[in-house]
């Protein structure tokens, strides 16, 4: 009986493994969203008109720009988690629907050289010759 072009095992190995990727992945984010802060605080307080200098509570250009990519940016950053788990839980869900599919054609080929036939209605094997 030929085979799947899926190995369980290794589906269940890269699995095992998405835990770490997400913590590294959830690191990566917070230091991502604390350099963005850091340059934005760092970037001056060069303002429209020319004004410069040191001006409390007042944010320059680049700050605003960042603040800006960070909002335009949010939401895919957000869901990347999101598309990650589904992505594993999808992986996950085909491949025991490709071992349930295996077994159902294993016992259906069994029961097929025993003589078995599945009847149109519920209820079972029957026996009988096809």
């Amino acid at each position: 009986m030929p085979g799947w072009d899926i190995s369980p095992a290794g589906v269940g190995s890269v699995v095992s493994n998405m835990g770490a990727v997400m913590k590294v992945l959830d690191d990566i984010v917070q230091a991502y969203s604390g350099d963005l802060e850091g340059a934005a605080t760092s970037a001056g307080t060069l303002a429209p008109g020319g004004a410069s200098g040191e001006h409390k509570g007042q944010t320059g250009l680049v700050a605003a720009a960042l603040a800006e990519f960070i909002e335009g940016t949010a939401d895919e950053l957000q869901f990347i988690g999101v598309r990650i788990g589904k992505s594993v839980n999808g992986a996950v869900e085909a491949t025991v629907a490709y071992q349930e599919g295996d077994l159902e054609m294993a016992a259906e080929l069994q029961h097929r050289a025993a003589g078995l036939i599945q009847p149109d209605m519920p209820g079972g094997w029957k026996v009988g010759r096809q």
